[in-house]
């Protein structure tokens, strides 16, 4: 850190929305300093694959190409910066389940809506002696999630925009045009720490619902999966032999640590889309900061505008976060708005009980 004192911004949360903050004020030439402990973090945990279709419905996700041409400007630029590989376009390939399936997608993949995302001719594949067919989704791919973010804070680091220190909420001091903490003065204050949030007294009456994942990594020299195979379960190649394999969804399991149950599970699904001899070689969890409406939270505290949320990215934030912390960027410079679908205001009426 260095001697300096007064900021544009506190970020407070060195995961993959703080990080993505950083960068774009960085590029808005803001001045800003990081707080980030040292607890765990799905981040350092997550595939980072990304898919802009639902399987539901066969149609593209939530404001889908925005988000990919926002993506694929963010990205390059960090991976130039940091001068580290980050991005692979891989594509999906779904597993179909039954002929009703198999028509669904052809005919969306036909479809206007979504035809530059699924293609229409099928494929096949032989599991365990039985042919299936898969369909393919297209504009998917990976960013080395774990590595961004470490790589990302190395950076801020060298720069003398990073405290690694616990965050002391208690300490924080608000008046109407700035916030000051500890000797740091700063126009306003961001909190993205992720399920951490729970402990934010100025955030932590939102409906956050924190989701565990587990995933697997296995060696399996006969598994050849080049693509991120998809049923109920994810497949992931890595290179030399090694993939990843998940994720589960628990709710009650509030701990970091591994499941073996979620590591059967995962297992028990994996040798259902797969024929091969493997070996697992690691098992890692994390929290998810889910939402009630898997929508992220971002904007103005109701009381205290200069305390600002960027947070709840869930399951699919190396997806939606780059778009969103661009706008949310450019709400902080007055030069435009909130997306209403994920502006926190939408939680005020209903969850926020100012004190007495």
């Amino acid at each position: 850190m260095n001697n300096k004192t007064i900021y544009d911004y506190i970020i407070v949360g060195g995961g993959l929305a703080g990080m993505l903050l950083a960068w774009e004020l960085l590029e808005k030439e803001k001045s800003f300093l990081i707080y980030c402990d040292s607890e765990p973090a799905s981040s350092n945990v997550a595939a980072g694959t990304w898919n802009p279709v639902t399987f539901r419905r066969m149609i593209p996700t939530w404001r889908a190409q925005e988000m990919i041409d926002k993506m694929l400007e963010v990205y390059p630029k960090v991976e130039k910066k940091l001068s580290v590989p980050l991005l692979s376009m891989i594509d999906v390939e779904k597993i179909i389940s039954n002929a009703q399936e198999e028509e669904f997608w052809k005919k969306m993949a036909l479809s206007e809506e979504s035809k530059d995302f699924l293609e229409s001719i099928l494929q096949e594949i032989t599991i365990n002696e039985e042919t299936k067919k898969l369909g393919v989704v297209k504009k998917t791919g990976r960013i080395d999630l774990p590595k961004y973010v470490k790589k990302s804070k190395d950076y801020f680091h060298n720069i003398g925009n990073i405290v690694f220190d616990t965050f002391d909420y208690s300490l924080l001091k608000i008046s109407k045009n700035s916030v000051k903490y500890k000797t740091i003065k700063a126009s306003k204050i961001i909190f993205a720490e992720g399920t951490y949030v729970e402990n934010n007294p100025f955030f932590n009456w939102l409906p956050f619902k924190p989701v565990k994942g587990d995933i697997l990594t296995i060696k399996s020299s006969d598994l050849n999966v080049r693509k991120i195979r998809k049923k109920n379960i994810f497949i992931l190649p890595l290179g030399n032999s090694t993939y990843k394999i998940g994720a589960t969804y628990h709710w009650s399991d509030k701990t970091w640590k591994p499941s073996e149950k979620a590591k059967l599970e995962l297992l028990e699904k994996f040798e259902k889309i797969s024929s091969c001899t493997y070996e697992v070689i690691n098992q890692e969890s994390g929290i998810r900061p889910a939402t009630h409406d898997r929508r992220p939270f971002i904007g103005e505290h109701p009381v205290h505008k200069n305390v600002l949320i960027f947070n709840g990215l869930g399951s699919k934030g190396v997806f939606l976060g780059p778009l969103l912390a661009s706008e949310f960027c450019g709400f902080l410079d007055n030069k435009g708005q909130i997306h209403p679908e994920v502006s926190v205001a939408r939680c005020f009426k209903k969850y926020f009980k100012p004190r007495s």
